[in-house]
């Protein structure tokens, strides 16, 4: 059970239920909701890194992928590994995220992509040479982007982490890219 309540609608304000009304409301959103004053702005940003990226959604994937191994979010894992495969990540590179070090699956870009996220997750701050590695394969909006992502799935793991929140029933059964709504 989850270490603070999800939202009820009926504490919801028109605006946030409206928000909520969607096919399959994932327990995060329940539990951001909470955050009513910003959960509107959190969602189109969710839903603008889902939808209106300039980066390789692939290469969003696996550093999403990535920080949740690094942020041993189970649920955030389970959730975006259907949306990976839907982009194109392989089931190999997949099995490899987390000693990605020594799997050959993964191409050069990828590869940078990984380290990049590593040096962000564990410095907060990407080491210069995988920056300047980085700039030779990636235009500076599309790491700027990646950035963005590997923040944004970071506070997303530090909520579902210390708020504990449940695996929803169909996690790992859902592609949460589908009918992501725009908003």
């Amino acid at each position: 059970m989850a270490l603070l309540p999800y939202l009820d609608e009926q504490d919801a304000s028109p605006e946030i239920r409206k928000l909520l009304q969607r096919p399959v409301v994932l327990n995060v959103l329940r539990m951001t909701a909470n955050a009513q004053s910003v959960f509107r702005q959190r969602s189109r940003l969710s839903t603008a890194l889902l939808n209106d990226i300039k980066i390789d959604k692939r290469l969003r994937e696996i550093a999403i992928l990535r920080t949740a191994k690094n942020c041993k979010s189970v649920y955030e894992w389970t959730h975006h590994v259907p949306a990976a495969k839907h982009v194109g990540v392989t089931g190999e590179q997949i099995a490899s995220i987390e000693n990605w070090q020594n799997a050959k699956c993964f191409n050069e870009l990828e590869r940078l992509v990984l380290q990049f996220t590593d040096e962000v997750d564990n410095n907060v701050k990407a080491g210069r040479a995988t920056l300047e590695a980085l700039r030779k394969h990636l235009t500076p909006a599309e790491i700027i982007e990646l950035l963005i992502i590997i923040g944004h799935w970071r506070q997303t793991a530090t909520i579902l982490e210390t708020t504990e929140v449940e695996l929803d029933e169909f996690a790992g059964q859902h592609n949460i890219l589908e009918g992501t709504p725009r908003g």
